[in-house]
């Protein structure tokens, strides 16, 4: 039990730096380098680390209300493969971010591939990690391969 949870928590970690960083890097540190003046260290930090921690309460939140049951299901079907998981995070990933800013712009429009793009980053990277580790213990317990 210990080691699925490091697994789920791995998965998120990694899905969580694929879905924060690119708008870390993108346009947080450009904000950071141009205002360096008026901030303190600590609103430094915490405004590099916001999409970091956005990007992180996405990604728990969908692995736990769509990534979990979607294991059950998976496992019970057989279909219990790393590329299950890694195209059902990509979808997920896509639509989740979508209808997020959907609903808060209450349209689609550019700024929706803006927000898709990385939610669907994240949703492949969490996918692939928890699908590789389920593919491991289905190996180690001799049930495939």
């Amino acid at each position: 039990m210990k080691e699925a949870i490091a697994a789920f928590f791995r998965a998120v970690g990694w899905g969580t730096l694929a879905g924060g960083a690119p708008y870390t890097v993108l346009l947080m540190i450009p904000l950071v380098m141009s205002s360096l003046d008026y901030r303190s260290l600590a609103n430094i930090a915490l405004v590099l680390a916001y999409p970091l921690i956005l990007s992180g309460a996405f990604v728990l939140g969908s692995a736990l209300v769509f990534g979990l049951p979607l294991t059950a299901v998976l496992s019970r079907r057989g279909r219990d493969h790393g590329g299950s998981y890694a195209i059902a995070g990509l979808v997920l990933g896509t639509l989740v971010s979508s209808m997020i800013h959907l609903g808060l712009a209450r349209e689609i429009n550019a700024e929706t591939l803006f927000f898709a793009l990385p939610g669907a980053f994240a949703g492949l990277v969490t996918g692939t990690s928890w699908g590789r580790w389920r593919e491991r213990r289905q190996v180690d317990q001799g049930r495939l391969g």
